[in-house]
């Protein structure tokens, strides 16, 4: 896929579409020029591309933005911390990474 197309695809997921479309394509990018430094099959590129730009722009711009939950409730309003560290883009990439081989350690005795 081209990177246009990655961030496309970004772009579509409800959580993302919001974002300037100028800060997805720098994401993408930066993740594309990060995955080389992975051992990756050809296969799994493309998704591990996504899922690392995706990682950047929650780092970035979402967990600022997702922060803070206002609550309305009958007595007033409330302010409450909400799941700002939920990085579900970084937790799919581990698993990615681990189906690659990179959570297996071996040990050798010299």
């Amino acid at each position: 896929m081209t990177d246009d197309a990655i961030s496309e695809l970004i772009m579509g997921l409800p959580r993302y579409s919001k974002i300037d479309a100028a800060q997805v394509a720098l994401a993408v990018a930066e993740a594309r020029e990060a995955i080389k430094g992975y051992q990756i099959k050809d296969a799994n590129v493309d998704r591990a591309i996504r899922l690392y730009a995706c990682h950047l722009l929650f780092f970035r711009i979402l967990k600022y933005k997702e922060r803070f939950q206002t609550v309305k409730a009958e007595d007033g309003n409330y302010t409450k911390f909400d799941a700002a560290m939920d990085d579900d883009a970084w937790t799919e990439f581990g698993e990615l990474l681990k189906e690659q081989g990179y959570d297996q350690y071996d040990i050798k005795f010299i």
